[in-house]
């Protein structure tokens, strides 16, 4: 396993939430290689947690900032401060890998990422409605014993979840290399809930859909 993302267990060992990794670095866990290099990490979160979430990196000495568009962002100081439905980014340490610059807006920063991390010091926090059922991902319902599973004491973002969230930039390289990797290597069930997924997100077509037959 990769230093930091054994960094990233041991943040959260004592986390009493449900989180995963997602991204390029959970479809990594999945199939067991490198496929591409990465500028960040990703944590999926149930929305439900939000404040929990907050509290628990706060405590650690990591700082939050509430993304809020236009590549703009707000410092959060406690779950108060937190929108709902807002995703968030966490960094810590005397040089993480983003800038923060004055605004126009009172309250709100401009902020600069500089991709490519040494060690475990900034984190996209990700956030998706959720409730007693499990959690949605990109409209999608899913218990989560099923969209979040246990790799190398790691919980990852099922890879049928993760390229769902890709899909929306599918023409870039980064997610065009991480379908090719994953998709053959997925069992029916996972290939059937992606093919449902992109049919309801996408019913003009998309070039990830197909039938599953064809597949197994």
């Amino acid at each position: 396993m990769q230093p930091l993302l054994m960094q990233l267990r041991a943040l959260f060992a004592e986390a009493e939430f449900p989180w995963a990794l997602c991204g390029g670095y959970a479809l990594e866990v999945f199939v067991g290689r490198e496929i591409r290099p990465h500028g960040d990490i990703d944590l999926c979160l149930p929305e439900t947690a939000r404040a929990d979430v907050i509290a628990y990196l706060l405590d650690r000495g990591w700082r939050i900032h509430e993304y809020r568009g236009m590549g703009k962002v707000r410092p959060v100081r406690s779950a108060a401060d937190s929108e709902p439905g807002r995703n968030l980014m966490a960094a810590c340490g005397e040089t993480p890998p983003v800038r923060f610059f004055p605004s126009d807006e009172e309250g709100l920063l401009y902020h600069q990422f500089i991709p490519g991390m040494a060690e475990l010091n900034f984190i996209d926090l990700l956030f998706s409605p959720a409730d007693e059922d499990g959690m949605t991902v990109c409209g999608v319902s899913c218990p989560l014993e099923q969209i979040i599973l246990l790799r190398a004491g790691l919980p990852v973002l099922a890879p049928e979840a993760a390229l769902l969230y890709k899909a929306a930039r599918a023409d870039e390289e980064t997610a065009r290399l991480d379908h090719a990797a994953v998709y053959p290597l997925m069992n029916a069930e996972q290939k059937r809930w992606l093919q449902a997924g992109l049919a309801r997100l996408y019913p003009d077509g998309h070039a990830w859909r197909g039938p599953i037959a064809q597949e197994e």
